[in-house]
């Protein structure tokens, strides 16, 4: 079963208030009923909506080095994600990986790229490239 995200477990907070059965509600929401009833327990228990902190291996980076990383990206959109993990110091001074540096690029909306490398094809180019492959389109390997 798929976790609840945040928007949809205050959903079905306000379903609940609303007086909606709890298999009425996981209905509507695609996921079982003991979802819905766990989730109504727990806030009467702790008053909260938010999920448990889960066990998991430490970020390699900060909040505020995923933020200089983003920076660093965005003063140069062309620096692949390998030239901007060597400027990156992650935690405990260690260099950051690149795929680090992706994820947390991804995570923001941001996409690391490279320098295209290749003919810039402008209308000219293109029709007479065109022109060029459709003359030469029936012709036999003796030609």
């Amino acid at each position: 079963m798929p976790r609840l995200f945040d928007n949809q477990r205050h959903a079905v907070w306000g379903m609940v208030q609303g007086g909606i059965s709890s298999r009425e509600i996981a209905r509507r929401m695609h996921c079982s009923a003991s979802t819905i009833t766990r989730r109504i327990q727990r806030f009467n228990q702790t008053g909260s909506l938010n999920d448990r902190p889960r066990p998991g291996r430490q970020r390699a980076t900060t909040a505020q080095q995923d933020r200089y990383i983003r920076l660093q990206h965005l003063r140069d959109r062309f620096s692949t994600a390998v030239q901007t993990a060597r400027e990156t110091v992650g935690v405990h001074r260690r260099q950051s990986g690149a795929n680090t540096v992706r994820h947390r690029l991804r995570s923001s909306g941001l996409r690391a790229r490279r320098p295209f490398r290749g003919n810039m094809l402008t209308a000219v180019r293109r029709k007479n490239r065109l022109r060029w492959t459709q003359q030469r389109q029936r012709w036999s390997h003796r030609q």
